[in-house]
């Protein structure tokens, strides 16, 4: 029952939070470039609630998504930070929960040990070039961005 009650908590609260810190990095590196933002959503599917540029999905526990204006206009060091962008706060947030906390890898005492493990977890998969159920990681996008350089 443990187990259960657990997984539901990180799968809607856990989740949801991590995949906002990592679109946070996509939007502050489009923004530090001068890009600009058009959306910044937690979830897919349906728009369940909005507020200015955010959105909140109706499966807000699976992933989200910044959507910018002109991309391409950006210079290529521009695009890797953007696309690097929700790594970096990934991996940021959970290096410093690590060190603050005590953490220790695969030891799940509370539900930070579990969103530090599962940050690092996102780091890992979103350097991965994959594309998953949700699009392409941002490892993929880098992949690309740096192909259509060198065929051009």
């Amino acid at each position: 029952m443990d187990f259960f009650i657990n997984f539901i908590v990180i799968a809607l609260f856990v989740f949801p939070f991590i995949a906002l810190i990592h679109e946070a990095g996509h939007a502050f590196f489009l923004k530090l470039a001068g890009g600009e933002l058009l959306e910044l959503s937690i979830g897919n599917g349906e728009v369940l609630w909005k507020y200015k540029l955010f959105y909140l999905r109706v499966a807000y526990f699976a992933g989200g998504q910044v959507v910018a204006k002109d991309i391409e206009i950006l210079g290529k060091f521009q695009r890797t930070l953007f696309y690097l962008g929700g790594i970096l706060f990934n991996l940021a947030s959970a290096v410093i929960l690590d060190l603050t906390t005590g953490y220790e890898l695969g030891v799940f005492r509370n539900y930070l040990d579990s969103f530090i493990f599962v940050s690092y977890l996102n780091v890992v998969i979103n350097l991965l070039p994959l594309t998953t159920i949700f699009g392409d990681t941002d490892g993929k996008k880098l992949v690309h961005l740096y192909r259509e350089q060198k065929a051009a």
